[in-house]
């Protein structure tokens, strides 16, 4: 059974571990090594963990005492953003990643109208799965350009 909670500094290194097995697993094929290796070393470097951990929303998955997922969100000017949203490759296909979702989009503050989130261009996969769970191209989004690799997506919270 998945267990979705609030990551706690004590979890840095096993919450890094998650995007140290994934991130080379999902970007093969979709990105340079190079830009893997960057991604690891400038977004999953302990410290940055700590950052986000203390300072933002971070979520863990737990099987048990294993960590099998994580999300993050912060803020980007007045938007909410999901920086990361990562399953474990063993665990993937499992509903981890959508309990990972929704935990993220309760955690938001009350009153919170949408949620953003950037992806590759190319990754057909994660695309698929924000389009599943609501997510379409954003029209509005934060003032720093993404370049034409990645894209900006984001799910509608209003609530009827």
């Amino acid at each position: 059974m998945i267990e979705v909670r609030r990551a706690e500094l004590s979890e840095v290194d096993a919450v890094r571990q998650i995007g140290l097995t994934t991130w080379p697993v999902a970007y093969a094929g979709l990105a340079s090594e190079e830009f893997i290796a960057d991604g690891l070393a400038q977004w999953w470097s302990p410290e940055v963990i700590e950052h986000v951990i203390h300072h933002g929303i971070t979520l863990v998955a737990a099987e048990g005492d294993e960590l099998v997922g994580m999300a993050s969100l912060g803020r980007e000017g007045d938007l909410w953003v999901m920086w990361k949203l990562y399953v474990l490759p063993d665990h993937q296909g499992k509903g981890v990643g959508r309990a990972l979702l929704e935990a993220a989009i309760a955690a938001l503050p009350d009153g919170t109208t949408e949620l953003r989130l950037d992806v590759l261009v190319t990754n057909e996969k994660a695309i698929g799965f924000y389009r599943a769970h609501g997510f379409t191209e954003a029209r509005v989004t934060p003032d720093r350009d993404l370049g034409d690799d990645l894209m900006w997506m984001v799910v509608d919270l209003h609530r009827t």
